[in-house]
């Protein structure tokens, strides 16, 4: 079958064979704007085929195929956020968990950084190219949001070489994007955001908007974009630890955690990390975006491995939660544990 940027809106896939041609010409678009970016169809006529192929299976649900574009895109490896922490002990018992999983104390140090408070998103780069945004969902597989590419500040259309990585953190509303972003919406008759994770969340997944909501991405990790059995060459991400892996990334272009007011701090200890914690929450008033805690994490890409994964978080991570904004509650505060919660 032929798709063209004028098909009509009527258009509909009628049989079998139709969704299963319609799938393919979908697929081969695909594969030819992500590889050289020269596509057989341009983005209207690939939005018209994709909603085709929606609406045949929206009636036929029997019939969709694993291939359909219309599915979520799994994650290259999974995406896991890290488990929750409140206070001092409990930052001491999670340093503890990682020691028995390890069978010796911490060699590595530790990395703290802000926790930023947006949509978390995968961004996947192919000889430089950011070729697809995938949302993290349910941690193995996302919604793909690529039609936003070009929006995001601190995640270039083209890096400095021409690298492929996975890079992954979060796409959010800074202080100045939210207000200018409820302005916007307001001049096209549209409900005003009620917080900025929920319009970044939203913004990310609309399509056909007749406005276009500015984001700022701030990347917290990063992967092997083929995983880590590929077998065509050697690994593209280099060094040992999170932080030269980091530095490796925003030297590409893409903006980190490090390029923050709170920035990406190494330590030996974990009453280091306390420290920091604390000076981070000290800083959240001043911040221009919103954040919800501190990631603190191994260094040690090793002891990240060995310490390995649950179902659901990263062992070698845990996010000490900020209830109290602008300050820490916790046992070095005797005083906060009688504020009231926001």
């Amino acid at each position: 079958m032929t798709i063209t940027t004028g098909a009509p809106a009527g258009s509909a896939l009628g049989t079998r064979d139709d969704h299963a041609d319609a799938i393919g010409t979908a697929i081969r678009a695909a594969a030819a704007y992500y590889g050289s970016g020269d596509s057989p169809l341009d983005d209207a006529s690939f939005d018209l085929l994709v909603s085709l192929i929606q609406a045949y299976e929206d009636r036929y649900p029997q019939q969709i195929a694993p291939a359909t574009p219309t599915g979520e895109v799994a994650h290259t490896a999974a995406m896991l956020s890290p488990a929750n922490a409140f206070g001092p002990q409990d930052l001491l018992d999670w340093e503890a968990s990682v020691v028995r999983r390890l069978g010796a104390p911490v060699r590595g140090g530790f990395v703290v950084e802000p926790k930023l408070d947006g949509a978390s998103l995968a961004a996947r780069y192919r000889n430089g190219r950011l070729v697809q945004l995938v949302t993290r969902d349910n941690g193995t597989s996302g919604a793909d949001v690529s039609h936003a590419i070009g929006t995001i500040v601190g995640l270039p259309e083209r890096l400095a070489s021409d690298v492929s990585f996975e890079v992954r953190g979060e796409a959010l509303l800074t202080t100045a994007q939210f207000a200018r972003a409820n302005e916007i919406r307001a001049a096209h008759g549209a409900g005003a955001f009620s917080n900025a994770r929920n319009g970044a969340a939203g913004t990310l997944r609309a399509k056909g908007r007749p406005y276009t909501v500015e984001m700022t991405f701030w990347a917290f990790g990063a992967v092997e974009l083929d995983g880590p059995e590929r077998t065509d060459g050697p690994a593209v991400l280099p060094g040992s630890t999170h932080a030269e892996v980091m530095a490796f990334v925003a030297a590409a272009g893409v903006q980190t955690a490090a390029a923050t007011l709170a920035g990406l701090t190494v330590v030996a200890t974990v009453a280091e990390v306390q420290e920091h914690v604390d000076r981070i929450a000290a800083l959240r008033a001043r911040l221009p975006f919103g954040i919800d805690g501190v990631v603190v994490k191994l260094d040690s890409l090793a002891e990240q491995a060995a310490a390995g994964t649950g179902s659901r978080h990263p062992h070698g991570a845990t996010a000490h939660k900020l209830t109290v904004p602008g300050r820490f509650l916790s046992a070095f505060h005797p005083s906060a544990a009688s504020m009231p919660s926001p």
